[in-house]
């Protein structure tokens, strides 16, 4: 459901999509029971917490985020295929990004990364990044700034983690060559930069930070949702992760929003 690629060797993914499920259908309202939120509690995903992968937030019809903040705490992985554990988030000129923490199967080893990337919504699945063009959708979103959406990343098993999706300046990029290759001729570009941070919420027991951009011309989200992937030979009962309900900004406000209800799909 999140918009995921087919797994590629990393050293030439850009980002891994949701072989099951469209975007199409994770833009859509998911009609299921919603559950109260208790504060600070944790929602887990994976092994013994049923077979949906998704969560989903309420937030404010129109909302205009401007950053959003979860915590997440993974547990349990695969030692096979794919494992990652991601904040997607929408923006309303029809682009995604998602980020997060991975584990993959390279070779005979499990071998650890982080994701910042997305792509413009052509239906979801494969058909994003298929149907792909750069020269136009770099209009709307560019991702790998300054270092490929995927890198390695050492991450560890029960540590918490904050992760933060956050506006930050509004650039006027210059006419010029763009994309990973420099080989995209494109013209004046008016841009928002979306940092997303992987941060220890203790960093006193060790741990990593993450940090990476993309651009996008939207100047705010309108809705996020949190999950677990697995495939490529990994299942979903092999893993196992703790999620915090997030909390959010909207345009204008010094203080955080608190969600209310949240549902799995």
């Amino acid at each position: 459901m999140s918009c995921r690629l087919m797994l590629m060797p990393v050293t030439t993914m850009r980002l891994p999509f949701v072989a099951c499920l469209s975007l199409l259908v994770l833009l859509a309202t998911p009609v299921v029971h919603a559950e109260e939120l208790v504060k600070d509690a944790w929602i887990g995903i994976g092994l013994g917490e049923g077979e949906k992968t998704h969560l989903s937030f309420g937030i404010e019809k129109d909302a205009k985020v401007v950053k959003v903040v979860t915590r997440l705490k993974v547990d349990k992985v695969s030692p096979n295929g794919l494992n990652f554990f991601a904040i997607q988030v929408n923006y309303p000129n029809k682009t995604w990004a998602h980020g997060g923490p991975q584990a993959n199967k390279r070779d005979t080893k499990l071998v650890r990364y982080a994701n910042w990337g997305g792509l413009v919504n052509r239906g979801g699945g494969s058909k994003d990044y298929v149907e792909a063009d750069p020269k136009n959708d770099y209009a709307l979103i560019e991702c790998g700034i300054g270092k490929p959406n995927t890198v390695p990343w050492e991450w560890k098993l029960d540590l918490e983690y904050i992760l933060t999706v956050e506006r930050g300046k509004q650039l006027e990029l210059p006419a010029g060559r763009y994309g990973p290759k420099k080989d995209i001729s494109l013209g004046k570009r008016t841009m928002w930069e979306w940092k997303f941070t992987i941060v220890p919420a203790d960093k006193s027991k060790g741990g990593r930070e993450f940090s990476s951009l993309i651009y996008d011309s939207a100047e705010c989200l309108t809705s996020f949702y949190l999950w677990n992937e697995s495939g490529y030979g990994s299942k979903s009962d092999e893993q196992h992760a703790h999620w915090m309900a997030p909390i959010y900004w909207t345009l204008g406000d010094e203080k955080p929003k608190t969600l209310v209800k949240w549902t799995r799909f």
